[in-house]
């Protein structure tokens, strides 16, 4: 016996190193993988939020450029570039709306031959920055545009330094192009969009994709205008562009990991780039630990099977002759077996299970239901699939919301009861699948309990045909309430602006051109602070912070629960009022308004009168986003014009 107990144990201990050692690896192996792909998800979901940054940065300097372009000086030195009081206004005017931007490095208004009229600085005026086929390709990139475009980065003649060009074409009373506007900004300012600085976890660049040229890089700003030669990115990139729906990606290159997000709308890549040992180093973390864990655990295993077996060795002749007694249906006591059954042992286990086997089989339906009532999962088994309720267990009881002590009167038909209409058509819907040869049915259903929870439950339903040839349906029950809550929250989060609690402007936008396309007419406004530059210079980003609040809270306090109230972004706000019959109605719901945001008075700018810029125009058709914003915006700029708080409505041409 005790050489048997030593082969056993060797035997044993042999496998359980085998064993773990596989396990191991495939542990290591699962764990590594899950954790490099939480970290390269994690690396993406940083690059699109940072290149949505980047690209709300350009689109703020379009619209800087289109504001501009829009101006009566501009427009008049275009159509009367002889007239010299015409050009002086419009350099004039230039130098005041450039005033205060230490970012740009050029601003200027051009005819098609990009003759500059005038520019913000004077040794670049009365000149021609391009000739023959360059200047009219410029002319026909404006023309094709017909608003303000970003188309890259390039050396800017004069100061020779990187720049990115920005242009807008000028157009007339009449609708004419007849020049364009311009503007150059330095791209490291994209920096401080990105919050960038000495501390910044990350690398970020922007490079086009047309010409391979970088436009931004954070930690190597010398590379801003020359070409990138990674052949295996430009690879990743053109993956990534062949397949519609995917705008992400991942390469490795000297070290560094890269997770690289494509922005279709200017052809460009954003790319977050981190040392591939600061990405991985949690991973090599786990990796250590786990082999620490299963080291440890190998050698006690080691010693405790060791003893444990040498033990349990000395009464397995007693049991094996009490087993061959039970073989021939001998189940007398007596032979030694009993003082056993008080071990708490495999043997002592075994002993005792050959004492109660009978007592076992006899009461086998007791014991299942006890089992049954000790899932933690809830277990309902009836005769086919809606017929009689067979077996219930507590759990499944407290799901229902039945109360725990009741026993009588639980039937199939009571618990449907328990389901409103429309959620029993959903659930007979998914028990209609539910056959002999059909697989496990899996569906989600609500239910509200007495006290008015409501929960929701997560059911699997298997059919299984019995030795009678009757087939039951197995029911298993899952409360997941708390899931649900948790994906209502992430819903609401990412449709909601973090500042304001209002939409932002991806939710927004979908709720006005959703109620546009379902035929709701209104009112839709644009509006922006005035002066809001200069609250942030002056008073602090905190402030300006309050302001917006302040806007927003005025917004909720003067329109209705009904009405969208968008944050574009920075101080750009936008309402969409469906049902507003007419401006006579607007106009008063809007000089309420503008009471409302004059009457903020944030704690760190007391004193300080919130004053707001607002375009308006009733939709009567069909309009696209784009289409209402550019009408508004159209008289939100002649607004800014007179001061104070002022709105305007925009009036559709007639057609």
């Amino acid at each position: 016996m005790k050489r048997i107990g030593e082969k056993i144990t060797l035997l044993v201990i042999l496998a359980e190193i085998v064993a773990m050692v596989i396990m191991f690896m495939f542990l290591n192996i699962w764990l590594s993988n899950i954790l490099e792909e939480r970290v390269i998800s994690d690396m993406g979901i940083i690059a699109h939020h940072r290149a949505d940054l980047a690209e709300n940065y350009i689109e703020g300097r379009c619209d800087f450029l289109n504001g501009y372009a829009r101006s009566p000086e501009a427009i008049n030195a275009l159509m009367h570039p002889d007239d010299p009081e015409c050009i002086k206004a419009a350099r004039d005017y230039t130098l005041r709306y450039a005033e205060g931007y230490d970012t740009i490095e050029g601003l200027y208004i051009a005819d098609w031959d990009t003759y500059v009229l005038a520019h913000i600085n004077p040794d670049s005026m009365d000149k021609t920055f391009r000739e023959g086929d360059a200047a009219k390709e410029l002319e026909e990139q404006v023309r094709a545009h017909r608003d303000s475009f970003c188309t890259g980065i390039v050396l800017a003649p004069v100061t020779q330094k990187m720049v990115m060009p920005v242009y807008a074409p000028v157009i007339n009373d009449e609708g004419e192009m007849v020049g364009f506007a311009g503007a150059a900004f330095y791209p490291e300012a994209i920096g401080i969009q990105l919050d960038v600085d000495e501390e910044t976890k990350y690398g970020y660049a922007i490079i086009n994709c047309a010409n391979q040229m970088y436009i931004y890089d954070a930690l190597r700003p010398e590379l801003v205008g020359t070409e990138c030669t990674d052949a295996d990115l430009w690879n990743e990139v053109a993956r990534i562009k062949a397949d519609p729906k995917e705008q992400h990606g991942a390469h490795t290159q000297d070290g560094q990991v890269m997770s690289i997000y494509y922005m279709p709308d200017y052809d460009w890549i954003f790319i977050v780039s981190e040392p591939e040992s600061e990405v991985y180093k949690l991973v090599e973390r786990v990796r250590n630990m786990v082999m620490l864990i299963f080291v440890l655990v190998t050698i006690l295993l080691i010693f405790i099977l060791r003893y444990v077996i040498t033990g349990m060795m000395a009464p397995i002749e007693k049991i094996n002759n009490q087993i061959v007694r039970l073989e021939i249906a001998d189940y007398s006591r007596g032979h030694g077996i009993e003082k056993f059954t008080k071990r708490n042992d495999e043997f002592g286990t075994i002993s005792r299970a050959v004492m109660k086997l009978h007592n076992t089989l006899e009461n086998q339906d007791e014991i299942f239901k006890e089992m049954l009532d000790a899932q933690t999962a809830g277990m309902v088994v009836s005769r086919n699939v809606n017929s009689e309720l067979l077996l219930i267990n507590q759990k499944a009881k407290a799901l229902y919301g039945i109360p725990e002590d009741q026993t009588e009167g639980i039937t199939i038909e009571s618990i449907r009861k328990l389901f409103t209409k429309e959620e029993l058509e959903h659930i007979d819907e998914q028990l209609s699948k539910v056959s002999p040869d059909s697989d496990e049915v899996e569906f989600e259903s609500c239910i509200i309990h007495d006290n008015g929870e409501k929960h929701y439950l997560l059911t699997r339903i298997k059919s299984v045909t019995l030795s009678n040839g009757d087939y039951v349906s197995i029911y298993s029950l899952m409360d997941i309430t708390e899931q649900k809550k948790l994906e209502e929250n992430l819903k609401i989060q990412s449709e909601t602006d973090f500042l304001t609690g209002i939409c932002n402007r991806r939710s927004g936008e979908f709720r006005v051109e959703k109620l546009i396309a379902e035929g709701k007419t209104g009112m839709f406004c644009l509006l922006d602070a005035n002066k809001f530059k200069i609250i942030n210079d002056t008073y602090g980003h905190d402030a300006g912070d309050e302001v917006l609040v302040g806007i927003s809270n005025a917004m909720k306090d003067t329109f209705r629960s009904s009405d969208v109230l968008i944050r574009l972004g920075g101080d750009e706000f936008v309402i969409f009022a469906p049902g507003m019959p007419d401006e006579t109605v607007g106009a008063n719901v809007i000089n309420r308004f503008i009471k409302n945001v004059e009457s903020i008075s944030p704690k760190s700018i007391k004193g300080h009168t919130v004053t707001i810029s607002l375009g308006a125009v009733m939709v009567n058709d069909k309009l696209k986003f784009s289409e209402m914003y550019a009408c508004a915006d159209a008289v939100m700029y002649e607004c800014k014009e007179k001061g104070g708080s002022a709105f305007a409505f925009y009036h559709m041409p007639e057609a």
